[in-house]
C-alpha cells in the first residue's frame, strides 16, 4: 500500500469520525505485514482500536459524571480488615444483579467502618459495566433538591435522577435540617422506586432517621419504601479504619498512658 493511499484512507476514516482507527492504521499495516495477517484479520484490529477507544471515552465520561470520592475501588479495599463483614455476600453484590432487577442497597455501620468505600466501589464496578452512576453526599442531594425550589425545577431534577441506573446516597446521619428535606427525599425514593438502584450509607439506626430529618411520619414512609426488595450489609459492630486501621494515629512516648 502505498503512502498516498495509505494518507487518502487517514484522510477518509477522520472524516468519518473514526480518528483511533486513524492514528492506528501504521501501526496496524506494520503488524499485519510482520504477522502476516488476513484482511478480515487486519480489518479486526483496526475495529477493536476505534472500539477500545471509544469505550474508554464512554467510561472516563462515565466516572466523570458519578462525581465520586477519592480512589476508592475494591483493589485497594483491605477485606481481611473488617471481621463482622460478610466478605462473600459483599463480592456477590460485585455482579451488580442489584443493580440490574432495581434494588435498593443499604450498607450499615458506624463512622470510619468502610461504608463510603464499598459504596463507591461498586458505583465504579457499575460504570465499568455501562451503568449510569452518580454519587451524592446527603447533604449536598438534598440542598441540590432544596434549590430548585426558588425556580420550581424540582420535579425536573428528580426526573433526572431517576433516569440513572444506579444513585448512591451517602452518610445517612445528623444533618442541617430543613423543613423540606424529608418531604424532598421521599419525591426522590418514590420516583426511584423500581426504576432505578439505590445505595444508601448511614451511620445511625434506622430508628434515628426520624430525629435525622425533623419528621418521623415521612421518614417511616421513606424507611419503608428503601426495605422493600433491598439488600443489606451490616457491619455496625465492626472496626473504624480512622481510629484502628493502618493509617490510624499511633500513640507513643510519653503519651502511652493516655485513656481514650
Amino acid at each position: 500500500m502505498t503512502q498516498i493511499l495509505v494518507d487518502k484512507v487517514k484522510e477518509q476514516l477522520r472524516a468519518l469520525r473514526l480518528k483511533d482507527m486513524a492514528e492506528c492504521l501504521d501501526k496496524v499495516i506494520e503488524k499485519a505485514q510482520q504477522e502476516k495477517l488476513g484482511h478480515l484479520e487486519t480489518i479486526y484490529e483496526l475495529v477493536r482500536s476505534q472500539f477500545e477507544a471509544m469505550q474508554k471515552r464512554s467510561l472516563d465520561r462515565r466516572m466523570s459524571l458519578a462525581n465520586f470520592p477519592r480512589d476508592m475501588t475494591f483493589d485497594n479495599f483491605d477485606w481481611g480488615f473488617q471481621p463482622g463483614l460478610n466478605v462473600e455476600y459483599v463480592k456477590n453484590l460485585k455482579t451488580l444483579n442489584f443493580v440490574s432487577n432495581h434494588q435498593p442497597l443499604l450498607i450499615l455501620g458506624k463512622t470510619g467502618t468502610g461504608k463510603t468505600h464499598i459504596a463507591a466501589a461498586l458505583g465504579v464496578e457499575a460504570c465499568m459495566a455501562g451503568f449510569r452512576v452518580t454519587f451524592y453526599k446527603l447533604q449536598e442531594l438534598l440542598a441540590l433538591l432544596y434549590a430548585t425550589l426558588a425556580d420550581d425545577s424540582t420535579d425536573d431534577a428528580i426526573a433526572k435522577l431517576s433516569r440513572l441506573d444506579l444513585l448512591i446516597i451517602d452518610h445517612i446521619g445528623f444533618i442541617r435540617k430543613k423543613d423540606e428535606y424529608a418531604s424532598l427525599l421521599l419525591d426522590l425514593i418514590c420516583a426511584c422506586q423500581d426504576r432505578v438502584s439505590l445505595v444508601i450509607t448511614t451511620s445511625i439506626s434506622l430508628e434515628e432517621w426520624g430525629a435525622a430529618f425533623g419528621n418521623n411520619a415521612i421518614t417511616n414512609d421513606i424507611v419503608d419504601r428503601l426495605f422493600h426488595r433491598a439488600a443489606v450489609i451490616n457491619i455496625r459492630p465492626g472496626r473504624s479504619y480512622r481510629t484502628e486501621g493502618p493509617n490510624a494515629p499511633k500513640l507513643g512516648g510519653n503519651n502511652d498512658n493516655i485513656d481514650v
